[in-house]
């Protein structure tokens, strides 16, 4: 049985158990997820260990009955203070790109509950709240008509079943359809991408969800690699696009203000910056008034990273490898001759 079966039906126990106050006996439990009563007991002696207060009741005929607290989450450890609902409510706005999606509806749900029974001075400083922080984002997306392809995705993903998706590609220019493994889901700059193995490819690939037009899960099942890991996937990739190439150095050298920009976040885990020195000897402990920062990363593929480059224009020069600054200079040769008069 897949990992992820297991404990979506664990999650789904608990949900029922929380909203059948009087009790439920085993049986109907059982037969309400769709698995055997020894299946149920088990799952019942494993959220007992986990910490939670599910417990049983004999009644007069000796039948027992299941229950959870239904109000556990307002009067047992797991309390809220005004300043965590808060921060819940700076969330909301953080997951905006996400509304009508699955990862958004839970936390939309919770705060509508909160935002029920905290004082009305409270309200008003939510309110207050929205006037003192504003994000502000640039090229968002509306998932909420992808909500159904989400679903499916993340539901298959946990269960272990392959699913079929229609895929737009938007660089190729073509839309077909395959059968893919789903791995799990990235959220990446504001998008949404799922990760597996395309049976079209028969390798791993990274799917934009937006260009997915439309996905239906199957009854075939896969095995997730057990060496997989969503976080360890990316390591060598500067954004979300992968490669099985062989990671390399790269050295760039930034200047002026944004040499201060660039020193200023963590941009990748490979990342090593050095300020240089006046004579300009590579990764030298001293600093340098002028402004030079070398910046080392490694990296598998480089086309997102050529973007990022040329973002920063003169301020940037990749010093090596060759091959890279031979590339970056022909990119820009075409983008000088489209303002040519």
């Amino acid at each position: 049985m897949a990992r992820g079966e297991q404990l979506q039906r664990q999650w789904m126990l608990l949900r029922t158990l929380q909203t059948r106050g009087e009790g439920i006996p085993l049986r109907q439990l059982a037969e309400d997820l769709s698995v055997s009563e020894r299946t149920m007991q088990r799952d019942l002696e494993m959220l007992q260990e986990l910490g939670f207060p599910v417990r049983h009741e004999d009644d007069d005929c000796g039948k027992r009955f299941w229950r959870m607290p239904h109000d556990f989450f307002r009067t047992g450890p797991l309390t809220l203070s005004l300043t965590e609902a808060i921060s819940l409510h700076l969330a909301d706005r953080m997951f905006a790109p996400l509304s009508g999606t699955p990862f958004a509806e839970g936390l939309h749900s919770l705060l509508t509950k909160i935002r029920s029974h905290v004082p009305v001075q409270a309200l008003d400083y939510f309110a207050e709240l929205e006037d003192t922080l504003y994000v502000r984002r640039i090229g968002t997306t509306d998932y909420s008509p992808q909500a159904e392809v989400i679903r499916v995705l993340t539901e298959t993903a946990r269960s272990g079943r392959t699913v079929e998706i229609r895929y737009r590609a938007l660089w190729r220019g073509e839309e077909y359809t395959t059968r893919f493994d789903p791995y799990g889901l990235v959220y990446y700059d504001g998008d949404l991408f799922a990760v597996g193995r395309s049976h079209r490819a028969d390798a791993i690939r990274v799917f934009k969800i937006l260009r997915i037009t439309d996905a239906n899960g199957t009854t075939a099942r896969f095995d997730r690699p057990a060496d997989f890991d969503l976080e360890r996937q990316f390591h060598s990739c500067f954004g979300i696009t992968q490669s099985d190439e062989t990671p390399v150095e790269i050295d760039v050298q930034f200047t002026g203000p944004v040499a201060g920009l660039v020193e200023e976040k963590v941009w990748h885990e490979s990342q090593q910056l050095k300020w240089l020195p006046a004579e300009g000897t590579l990764f030298s402990p001293e600093t340098d008034p002028s402004g030079r920062l070398l910046a080392r990363f490694r990296l598998a593929n480089v086309v997102e990273f050529k973007r990022w480059i040329q973002g920063f224009g003169r301020q940037a020069e990749v010093l090596r490898p060759d091959w890279l600054r031979r590339e970056l200079r022909d990119e820009l040769l075409e983008t000088v001759r489209l303002y040519e008069v």
